[in-house]
């Protein structure tokens, strides 16, 4: 029926006349076809076929009935009868049983899918027969859509349309209940796919440009793996692949070498051509936990190893590894808990004159000892320290420990007899912190003379902030603070060094002493450092002496200082107060007759 048909038709019966009108008799089949649900009445015929009696002009509409169809007709020719059969059987039930019924349905039509929701009442006679059946027919395809649309963006990436997190958790979840159900040799694995340098796209080309090149990327690995395996974007450059089955993990490896090989091919990014490298960290089954979460953590523990060893790589996860990486974490923690804690201890190995067997000053080391580990290696936790930024209030605390013993010496034994303190101080410390108001505001706190206080630092840190360390080095000189250059001759350019910053001291790295002998390549550059530090006013210490023969060759090179185990390991600050006080046990030594 035309929407022209409903409107000629009154919902007031308006065939009388006005003085019938003034009944106000209402006229049903109108206003059940103005209705905005469709209502289907049906019936059991004689043969027992299920007809439909009548329709109104939404379920016309829903069924696509031409004008022409005549009612009463088997409800199967109502429409593909492929998709009558929920309804059919939804009928005969209410016929069958007499109550009330509700459901959800679908409809196909001209490559259109209608999403209905319907109620059944059953009209009952006088002996409580059900002789028709009235069916409800609510449109809610626009809904449904809207709920699918809703669902789907709520589990995949809005810029590459990949599955999101949330959705890849889901499906590895299946995947691993999947392999435990079958043999012990099948397993499934997750790949963490990393962009090595994404920030350099999205920083030379825009924000908008780093988007294609993200969904141009997602294609790209969707055409390395296989159909059964799942592609998922995590994060801003960050990407994920399930392999939900597999027997070996070569086939693993494979889809990593795939994706390597991919990323030899350029991009084009608005006519500029990119390329990238990825770096690929693989968790499965057979090597780490079973738990999603854990594998999904494990594969990216991988790929962040492989980040640290280079970048455009692959890395396997093992347990082993994971077990130091989080022994290392533990360890940060309590690192950070022991320096505000104060439950570090500084400790003093001393330098020596190696013409008079004086104590000529001390080295200040940093010693931890654990209440549970005991004692932690420098070599342990000192690369920590940097790595983590820990290093900056370590470095403040061992320049203010130092600053307070030297003043305890200065009280008890006078200035004459006080020596200087040396105090690591790490590259990191100085990228990050203002060493030279941090030795000012030390040297104020414990009321010392600036000369009692001396700064060592290795090449590599000059090396890696030049300027900004020159600049601090300066001021700490106009302390009355000497600089002291450690491990001198391990690096490339330490005699440029030693004209363009403040050096005071330079220490001689052990591995020169640790092979010395007379007349070989060593002995030769020592000679000439001790002949160029005598000319250029600098002071020499030997660092790592160990015996007598390398302490009496250093002496026959005019060496002024040095230290290392011969004369004393590194001692706590009372033992030291000891030292300060005139009682040296390697006092006894005769160097002069070494």
């Amino acid at each position: 029926m035309s929407n022209t048909q409903i409107n000629r038709v009154s919902p007031i019966d308006d065939t009388m006349d006005g003085a019938a009108r003034g009944t106000n008799i209402v006229n049903t089949t109108a206003v059940v076809d103005r209705l905005p649900v469709g209502v289907l009445v049906c019936k059991i015929n004689k043969t027992n076929v299920l007809e439909a009696l009548f329709a109104n002009e939404f379920a016309r509409d829903v069924f696509a009935l031409e004008d022409t169809t005549v009612l009463p007709c088997p409800l199967d020719t109502v429409w593909n009868s492929a998709d009558s059969h929920v309804l059919a059987g939804q009928i005969s039930d209410v016929f069958r049983t007499l109550r009330d019924s509700s459901f959800e349905w679908s409809i196909r039509g001209e490559g259109i899918e209608r999403f209905l929701t319907s109620q059944l009442m059953p009209l009952l006679d006088h002996e409580g027969n059900a002789y028709q059946v009235i069916c409800t027919i609510e449109d809610q395809t626009a809904e449904k859509l809207a709920e699918r649309n809703l669902l789907h963006h709520a589990f995949h990436d809005a810029l590459t349309g990949q599955p999101n997190r949330v959705l890849f958790r889901n499906k590895l979840e299946d995947a691993v209940s999947d392999c435990q159900r079958e043999s012990h040799n099948t397993g499934c694995a997750v790949l963490i796919i990393n962009i090595d340098r994404f920030q350099q796209i999205n920083e030379s080309f825009g924000h908008s440009a780093g988007d294609r090149f993200l969904i141009s990327m997602a294609s790209t690995l969707r055409r390395c793996i296989r159909s059964s395996d799942t592609l998922a974007r995590l994060s801003g450059d960050e990407f994920a692949i399930l392999v939900s089955r597999f027997k070996d993990v070569n086939e693993v490896e494979m889809i990593s070498h795939r994706v390597h090989a991919a990323m030899q091919q350029p991009y084009d990014l608005d006519g500029n051509e990119v390329f990238t490298s990825v770096s690929i960290g693989v968790a499965t089954t057979l090597s780490s936990s079973t738990h999603p979460e854990d594998l999904i953590r494990d594969a990216d523990f991988a790929m962040h190893r492989a980040k640290g060893a280079g970048k455009a790589r692959t890395e396997i996860y093992h347990r082993d590894s994971h077990q130091r990486a989080r022994s290392q974490f533990h360890l940060e923690t309590e690192l950070r808990r022991a320096v505000e804690r104060n439950e570090l201890d500084l400790y003093y190995q001393p330098i020596i004159d190696l013409g008079s067997s004086k104590l000529h000053g001390f080295e200040g080391l940093t010693r931890w000892v654990h209440k549970d580990r005991g004692f932690v290696s420098p070599v342990e936790f000192i690369p920590l320290a940097e790595e983590t930024g820990v290093i900056v209030n370590l470095g403040r605390w061992a320049i203010k420990a130092a600053c307070m013993q030297i003043k305890n010496w200065v009280d008890e034994v006078g200035t004459d007899k006080a020596v200087p303190v040396n105090v690591n101080v790490s590259g990191i410390q100085f990228a990050r912190d203002n060493v030279a108001a941090v030795v000012e505001e030390a040297l104020k706190e414990s009321g010392i003379d600036g000369r009692f206080l001396r700064i060592e630092l290795t090449e590599s840190a000059i090396m890696a902030n030049p300027m900004r360390i020159s600049e601090s080095l300066h001021r700490i000189r106009r302390l009355g603070v000497k600089v002291a250059l450690d491990d001198f001759g391990t690096g490339y350019s330490s005699l440029n060094y030693l004209h363009q910053f403040p050096i005071d001291v330079i220490k001689i790295d052990r591995s020169f002493i640790n092979q010395l002998e007379r007349g070989n390549a060593p002995y030769k550059i020592l000679r000439m450092i001790g002949m160029l530090a005598s000319s250029l006013g600098y002071e020499v210490v030997a660092e790592g002496l160990e015996d007598l023969e390398h302490i009496d060759m250093l002496r026959t090179l005019e060496f002024g200082f040095g230290q290392g185990f011969y004369f004393s390991k590194p001692v706590d600050g009372s033992q030291a107060t000891e030292f300060v006080r005139g009682h040296l046990p390697w006092s006894q030594i005769d160097l002069a007759s070494s």
